[in-house]
């Protein structure tokens, strides 16, 4: 990230307009910029790793077998810049491919002709010759290449620019000279690197003149072939491995009693006041490096955060160090005992019978997956209704983990400070390493794949269960779902078998999601301008003779902090500094990130559930504006961006587009094929599913919080919709007079 923020600090200071658009009618050649060092990515003329990830030029040795990585290794796959030399393969096109453009002669930016890039720029599927669905756009700076899907788990691609491309003036995209030499050059003249890109380029080459009638060589501007990566290798080992996982439970509950909200216009159990609560166990697998163990080893600290808590930072390696691939799969792990909430119908005269009847795997079971900052303790807004007994069925049991770094899974540093997603959502969403976040990903949905399968062995039988999850709960429960669908070859019988998949504002593409996100994306904003890499560039470039690269980041910022506070001048100075380097990193940000944890991203995890029609309800919060919102309509999702105007692959409904889900604006009642559809909430927000707090939009711009009749109407309406999915075994949902208005399209 140093050298991302050398150059991003360098164009600030120097305040070039190497970005300005020419106005004068001079004609200047366009071209793809082509070296053979550093090609545009995504290229497999980078050839790969002994262990099968992707080789970049400058990447510490591959460490020797039973070795650990070196301190400098471990930097150079933290750096979002390169950290997906760690990883098996390419991105999936879930944040867009860019290809760069370079004006021939002048430092200004010139834009292409965007009606001359369809036809002209294509991705290929390298078995098919399939052109896949694009859009297309440029800015002079980049081709800009957004999937209409996530491109397919370990597959080859052929990316492929021509001549019929053209400039603003009508002139053709030009040629890099370099590119041509490559092409001309016999490989026994080239050294091993250069060979490896020429066979690959060769290979687009060959292809796009193979499958289209006409064409040479020399109509080429631009090819290349890439392999995405295995979204599916680590998670389906981490599933194979739970199998054995174990629950444990105190057979004597607790007896909750709730007032009656007598005063409350409506909502789920307002008159039900009675439960059982019973406490337990999950022995499972445990992937992470960092666990409770290392808390003497750690030390939250804003100014060396990643060097005083080295295992927070640290990501899932096979047992012998090396980097985990689908080709080099032995994943190090080591037990865990996570706590588990079980919530069961409540009886005055028999409760231990109804906790036999679970024991015997008789009583469905609800698997409920909580979002960021949240806990497991969130069940509690949602099961009422089905521990009530009074659906089609004798009650259901509800059932809660906490992810890691929530709830009871917070971890202390060696002063007790607390290691909490709640505290700081970036403990979890590990932007300074992406190779953790991807890890915290995999760790979330392997233990609740833990926890289907100890249902299993604790009830020694297939039980019935449905999943429910709300928000990054939602966005995990898309991905649980999928791994719990049957694979090639897999037994008859599903022993993971979920009755119901219900995603309640769930959304894909998570790097630019959070970034997109009215809520989370200013404080993932804060925390990138916050960070000690960013203050002390700006340290060095401000009051260099304060902070010299001997300095500690500590001196550093803390003699930053003093210079903001000399003058209002002087704070205005780093602000400006510090937005100005957010905007020239983040391009790059979204793309070393979201190419990095592209296997743990929902996008990469649709074509299983899809595939075997896995029964699903989706709730999306989408809210009443018009074109735009005015103060007192409701808005569309503020904290998971339901679209976003930058890339196509970003939000709810792209996610919805990939699950294949259709619209539900009335009763569905279907007894032989199950429902797999999407329900666009009007009234309320984000967390409606679980709080009615969320009004309608204020002078803030964002929603009030504030709890109205209107808000538990939609709570109602969304939690009856669940419970009618899953009382249904996914076969119908009713709706009532009290949901028109709450749902779009119910009339």
């Amino acid at each position: 990230m140093i050298a991302c923020l050398s150059s991003a600090l360098t164009g600030v200071v120097l305040l070039s307009g190497c970005g300005s658009d020419d106005s004068s009618t001079t004609q200047v050649p366009v071209q793809v910029p082509f070296n053979t060092i550093q090609p545009p990515m995504p290229n497999d003329g980078y050839g790969y790793d002994k262990d099968g990830t992707i080789s970049l030029p400058h990447e510490p040795a591959v460490t020797t077998k039973g070795s650990q990585l070196s301190e400098e290794s471990v930097s150079y796959y933290q750096d979002f810049e390169t950290s997906f030399a760690g990883v098996d393969g390419w991105g999936l096109c879930v944040e867009p491919i860019e290809i760069p453009l370079q004006s021939v002669n002048s430092p200004l930016i010139y834009p292409l002709d965007n009606a001359s890039l369809n036809d002209n720029v294509l991705l290929l599927d390298s078995q098919t010759m399939q052109e896949v669905e694009t859009k297309l756009s440029n800015d002079g700076r980049h081709i800009r290449i957004e999937c209409d899907a996530a491109l397919e788990s370990a597959h080859s691609y052929y990316l492929v620019v021509t001549k019929g491309v053209q400039t603003q003036f009508g002139e053709p995209l030009q040629t890099d000279s370099r590119f041509t030499q490559l092409l001309d050059t016999p490989l026994s003249e080239l050294d091993q690197r250069e060979r490896v890109l020429k066979q690959q380029t060769q290979l687009a080459v060959d292809a796009y003149i193979n499958s289209v009638k006409g064409a040479s060589e020399q109509d080429i501007v631009y090819a290349a072939t890439f392999t995405t990566q295995d979204s599916y290798a680590l998670l389906d080992k981490i599933t194979e491995q739970n199998s054995d996982a174990q629950l444990t439970f105190n057979p004597q509950p607790v007896a909750i009693n709730e007032p009656i909200q007598a005063d409350s216009k409506s909502g789920i159990g307002d008159l039900f006041v009675k439960y059982a609560k019973y406490t337990g166990r999950l022995k499972s697998n445990y992937y992470l490096p960092f666990g409770r163990e290392d808390s003497p080893n750690c030390l939250l600290d804003k100014y060396d955060p990643i060097a005083s808590c080295p295992e927070m930072y640290r990501w899932i390696t096979n047992v012998d160090g090396s980097h985990v691939t689908a080709t080099n799969l032995d994943p190090q792990f080591r037990k865990q005992s996570i706590p588990v909430d079980l919530y069961l119908p409540y009886s005055d005269s028999d409760q231990q019978a109804i906790y036999d009847d679970f024991k015997a795997g008789n009583i469905p079971t609800i698997i409920f997956v909580h979002g960021i900052t949240a806990d497991k303790s969130a069940a509690s807004l949602m099961m009422k209704d089905f521990v009530d007994s009074k659906g089609l069925k004798d009650g259901y049991a509800v059932v809660a983990i906490d992810m890691p770094y929530h709830g009871e899974r917070i971890i202390p540093d060696k002063m007790w400070n607390p290691v909490s997603a709640a505290a700081d959502k970036s403990y979890f969403i590990n932007i300074n390493s992406p190779l953790t976040l991807k890890a915290n990903l995999a760790q979330s949905v392997g233990d609740f794949i833990a926890l289907r399968w100890a249902l299993n062995n604790f009830t020694n039988s297939y039980p019935e269960v449905h999943l429910v999850g709300h928000s990054l709960g939602g966005i995990v429960s898309v991905m649980i779902s999928e791994m719990t669908q049957p694979r090639i070859n897999a037994p008859t019988t599903n022993p993971l078998k979920l009755t119901t998949a219900n995603f309640v504002v769930p959304g894909q593409g998570l790097v630019n999601l959070t970034l997109s996100s009215l809520t989370l994306g200013e404080e993932m904003a804060d925390s990138v301008k916050a960070s000690a890499d960013v203050q002390r560039a700006i340290a060095e470039t401000v009051i260099p003779e304060h902070c010299q690269p001997q300095d500690s980041n500590q001196t550093c910022m803390e003699a930053l902090d003093a210079f903001r506070q000399q003058s209002e001048d002087n704070e205005s100075a780093v602000a400006m500094l510090e937005d100005d380097i957010f905007q020239a990193v983040v391009p790059l940000l979204k793309h070393g990130v979201q190419t990095t944890i592209d296997g743990s991203d929902p996008a990469s995890k649709v074509s299983r559930q899809v595939q075997h029609h896995q029964p699903t309800l989706l709730i999306e919060a989408k809210g009443n504006c018009g074109e735009s919102c005015e103060i007192g309509e409701y808005m569309p999702d503020a904290v998971v961006p339901n679209d976003a105007t930058d890339n196509i692959m970003t939000g709810t409904e792209p996610l919805i587009k990939a699950l294949a889900l259709t619209d539900i604006t009335n009763d569905v009642d279907s007894p032989i094929d199950s429902l797999r559809g999407v329900i666009r909430a009007t009234v309320g927000g984000h967390g409606t599913y679980l709080f009615p707090y969320e009004g309608p939009m204020d002078e803030s711009g964002l929603p009030a919080q504030e709890i109205t009749g209107e808000g538990f109407s939609s709570l109602n309406t969304q939690q009856q919709s669940v419970f009618h999915m899953i009382d249904s075994d996914g076969h119908k949902i009713k709706f009532g007079n009290e949901d028109i208005g709450n749902i779009e399209g119910l009339e």
